[in-house]
């Protein structure tokens, strides 16, 4: 029998297109494969077929999040295979995998290419990338989903732009390892990249039990903008006299407030917030 291939995506994304999913169902169909399509999102709930070979998640990294909390729900080994088709797609900057479809297609069905990757959870809710809580997980919480549906990922920096008007400045209490930091925003890395093609954790690895922390004593406008330049200039840690530095698998986040979270560039909930590694690991590829 000829390999099946589950193809989910959300039809309300901002980069949805019907006709870029046709394509790719075409693209596994010339390989061989069959493909049924499952459409997710807000209020659709993804249920993963019997049988499949593996599971296509074709969008960006919200999707690609929601998927593998399906999976890790249903406790069968399904195998997840990314095609970016979100905003930013951190997932696909991690892994390399192609986006033209006939290379994806035969890749993907190949399964030459997976890893286990251990994805993470900030009070029970899957992530697979980054998280924060900080000046940035204002902005994502302020993201008009209309404009991002218009200009795609110009509408984080209008969020942004309107936070300067009303600078946050969370006093937030950071522990792990039995350790307390009192600080004013958090950045955990699971996977390389943040917010594009940048970095502030350049050895994080979604293949390995480890979370990577960096935190700022001090989030004012400066500090917070010094922290982002050197990082999109690849020296987020040049200001190391208001960075905490360490890596653990699991820590705790407190504040003065209910401060939003990031999680994968969306809304991820408030403060407070328990947020581990799994050692349940996911087969990705």
């Amino acid at each position: 029998m000829p390999p099946h291939v589950q193809i989910a995506t959300n039809p309300d994304a901002g980069n949805y297109n019907a006709k870029t999913i046709t394509k790719l169902r075409q693209a596994f169909e010339q390989e061989g494969a069959t493909t049924s399509l499952t459409f997710v999102g807000p209020g659709k709930q993804l249920l993963i077929e019997e049988g499949i070979a593996f599971l296509c998640v074709a969008g960006g990294d919200g999707t690609i999040r929601h998927a593998a909390a399906a999976i890790r729900a249903s406790g069968r080994p399904v195998r997840l295979a990314p095609y970016p088709l979100g905003t930013v797609n951190l997932f696909q900057r991690d892994t390399g995998y192609p986006k033209e479809m006939t290379a994806f297609a035969r890749l993907a069905l190949s399964g030459t290419a997976s890893e286990n990757h251990h994805p993470a959870t900030a009070n029970g809710a899957t992530f697979l990338g980054c998280a924060s809580v900080g000046p940035d997980a204002h902005a994502v919480a302020g993201v008009s989903t209309r404009l991002k549906s218009a200009v795609g990922r110009g509408a984080y920096g209008v969020a942004m732009l309107k936070l300067l008007l009303r600078w946050p400045r969370p006093s937030l209490t950071m522990t792990a390892d039995g350790k307390r930091h009192l600080v004013e925003a958090v950045y955990i890395a699971n996977g390389a990249h943040f917010a594009g093609p940048w970095s502030f954790a350049p050895n994080a690895d979604r293949r390995q039990e480890k979370l990577h922390i960096v935190a700022l004593k001090n989030a004012s406008r400066r500090k917070f903008w010094r922290f982002m330049r050197n990082t999109m200039r690849g020296r987020p840690l040049d200001d190391r006299d208001n960075l905490v530095c360490f890596t653990c698998t699991a820590l705790s986040i407190e504040g003065d407030d209910a401060w939003p979270i990031q999680l994968d560039g969306d809304d991820g909930g408030a403060l407070p917030v328990s947020i581990s590694v799994e050692n349940q690991t996911i087969k990705v590829g």
